[in-house]
């Protein structure tokens, strides 16, 4: 089951709370939290997420979250006491992909149907931003 966290719990309390809907459970389907589509007319930033989908979380602060609401590509990657790193845009997965090798971080990939309409997302391009902040 996925696990989604607000901007909140990530960057206040990431050891801690989640966003969760008790009644998440009572459904023999997978249930997940409403979420709109991110329109790309301007970059996204942290604050504009409500909620992020957990990728992987590790001790030590470290973890990786994409935007849930709104759904864009937008990944948060927190790298402990290094700071945060943003992705954003299309063909960024490339570069999240590339970063996570260098850091030596385990992760896998998965399958997600894409509508054709919003396969431009998916293709070979530079990403519109790679932000490093620093704590």
């Amino acid at each position: 089951m996925p696990i989604f966290k607000s901007t909140f719990n990530i960057l206040t309390k990431p050891w801690e709370d989640e966003v969760f809907d008790p009644n998440w459970m009572d459904s023999d389907k997978l249930v997940l939290p409403p979420k709109k589509d991110w329109d790309y007319a301007r970059p996204l930033q942290i604050e504009d997420v409500n909620i992020w989908e957990v990728i992987l979380e590790h001790g030590g602060g470290w973890g990786l979250y994409a935007s849930w609401d709104p759904y864009a590509e937008f990944y948060l990657l927190r790298l402990g006491s290094l700071g945060m790193e943003t992705y954003y845009g299309a063909g960024v997965q490339k570069h999240l992909t590339k970063r996570l090798k260098e850091l030596n971080i385990s992760f896998s990939q998965n399958d997600i149907w894409v509508e054709p309409e919003d396969m431009w997302i998916y293709q070979e391009a530079e990403p519109k931003s790679n932000t490093l902040i620093l704590p």
